[in-house]
């Protein structure tokens, strides 16, 4: 078992979704992914790299993390009192997207050789990373509606529940739905433990006044994704303008996205069970890129699923198997030991398109000792961020910082954080 409250912490997160009209998390959670995915492109591993360490946060994520925790110390006895000091703690929360990421990559260089004119640089690299979100909202909703959403035990428990949730009433106030349901004949004992076993609950607590009649109550939309990758890539040159990377490898994903609303929680709900939809696949990278002069621009696709390798019984994960596809341009002009990079692109696969993918910006800053020393700047913008960064390159380690900081204020009615990010890099 995994307690909500650690995996907030941990940034391994699965609760609820009552979706607001137009937003998805899973959608979001990819888009959210492969910008960050893009910030690491930007700044490529190269031949020698042996450790490469991403973090990303959202400012008040760790906030959020220990006022959750207050949640499941609420226990007045009466549960319209508790879901109302419930509201007050996620107050300043709702509406508003939540970030973790982590991820650490290891490379091992293989010697270079050169065949049909085109000179390889081949590395093995593996690593994983976690990516989650959570947005606490507010939603109008009652047992009974709380009960329609218990979307993972079978309907015609619902159903029994909802029959014994009509015949309770102001004098059993407090008490556990389920004990109260199992005393009637309602369901059997069985049937309770299988309700509270699929969504870790102690109990789902009665309140007469919130029984069938909507209410205010807190409730989380959470996606959390866990990644894995481990193969071969090929850096390639041929000639003096082309260019590219070719990557054969497993890919490793598992997600979850479960339900837990306001009752719920007070109920000592949000523990998940470790998912099940663990899917493995062998997947290609590719990369074709042309340089002439001081400009260069590459197509790619990454994650192009080939096979899959082995797979849970319980399907596939929400995140799916679309690949990622890229377009990306960049111009180079060097004087002295200055050094100005524009670039723009974009970049697109199944849940959004190009549109939501374009970015533009430059990095500038100095260089010497044939860029072993450096010291860089970032300035980009996209759809939702303007990304201000700096880095430090001194021989052997690299180390990178970012703000991305929100140019607009909502999509789907759900507020846009700011993403602070920091890389850590060692080369051979």
């Amino acid at each position: 078992m995994i307690s909500w409250k650690k995996t907030v912490l941990a940034g391994c997160l699965g609760l609820m979704t009552v979706n607001t009209l137009g937003y998805d998390i899973v959608d979001r959670a990819k888009l959210i992914d492969d910008r960050f995915k893009t910030q690491e492109m930007l700044r490529p591993y190269g031949h020698d790299f042996y450790l490469n360490i991403n973090g990303a946060v959202t400012a008040d994520a760790m906030d959020l993390k220990d006022d959750a925790d207050k949640i499941g110390d609420i226990d007045s006895g009466d549960v319209s009192n508790d879901l109302d000091q419930a509201n007050q703690i996620l107050e300043k929360y709702y509406d508003k997207e939540q970030v973790l990421r982590a991820k650490i990559d290891f490379g091992i260089p293989i010697f270079s050789f050169n065949a049909f004119g085109v000179n390889f640089e081949p590395n093995f690299r593996f690593g994983g990373g976690v990516l989650a979100i959570l947005t606490p909202r507010k939603t109008q909703s009652s047992i009974e509606t709380i009960i329609d959403n218990l979307d993972q035990i079978p309907a015609d428990v619902r159903s029994q529940l909802k029959t014994c949730l009509n015949g309770l009433t102001a004098a059993d106030d407090g008490k556990d739905l389920l004990v109260e349901c199992v005393s009637n004949g309602a369901i059997t004992q069985a049937q309770a433990d299988y309700v509270k076993e699929t969504y870790n609950v102690d109990k789902i607590p009665y309140e007469s006044s919130i029984a069938t009649t909507t209410t205010t109550t807190p409730s989380v939309d959470v996606y959390a994704k866990v990644e894995a990758k481990a193969g071969l890539w090929f850096d390639y040159t041929k000639g003096e303008h082309f260019f590219g990377t070719f990557g054969l490898y497993g890919l490793g994903r598992l997600d979850i996205k479960k339900s837990v609303d306001g009752v719920l929680l007070l109920g000592g709900g949000g523990n998940i069970d470790t998912a099940e939809n663990t899917l493995i696949n062998a997947a290609i990278d590719y990369r074709f890129g042309y340089k002439n002069s001081n400009y260069s621009a590459f197509a790619a696709v990454e994650e192009l699923k080939l096979a899959e390798i082995s797979s849970e019984d319980e399907g596939t994960p929400s995140f799916g198997n679309s690949a990622l596809i890229r377009l990306h341009g960049q111009a180079d002009y060097k004087l002295s030991f200055f050094k100005l990079s524009p670039f723009a692109g974009t970049h697109m696969r199944s849940g959004y398109n190009l549109g939501d993918g374009l970015y533009l910006g430059a990095d500038w800053g100095m260089h010497t000792w044939e860029e072993r020393i450096a010291l860089t700047f970032r300035t980009q913008l996209d759809k939702e961020h303007f990304t201000l960064g700096a880095a430090a390159k001194l021989w052997l380690l690299q180390l990178d910082l970012q703000g991305k900081f929100a140019v607009k204020d909502s999509v789907d009615d759900i507020k846009v954080s700011n993403y602070y990010s920091a890389n850590f890099r060692l080369f051979f």
